[in-house]
């Protein structure tokens, strides 16, 4: 999983998996009232990108192009 958005300072990929959630959604901002752009099954692997991450949201993206910010507690990186 490679993306253009990874920052220089950010050595290598991190990779999540959604746990504890059937469907994670993936939201626009780091809000859990924030715009929902989607949603990801349980054991999908995503790209967490730390230095985006910001409280208790991961900035992540996915193998099919989505990237937005999910709820940490339900990422096991």
């Amino acid at each position: 999983m490679e993306s253009k958005e990874m920052t220089a300072t950010q050595k290598e990929p991190v990779i999540g998996l959604v746990s504890n959630c059937a469907n994670l959604r993936i939201r626009k901002e780091p809000d859990d009232k924030a715009e929902v752009l989607g949603t990801i099954p349980v054991n999908t692997e995503v790209m967490v990108d730390k230095d985006k991450s910001i409280g208790e949201f991961y900035k992540v993206y996915t193998d099919s192009g989505l990237e937005g910010f999910c709820m940490k507690q339900f990422i096991t990186v």
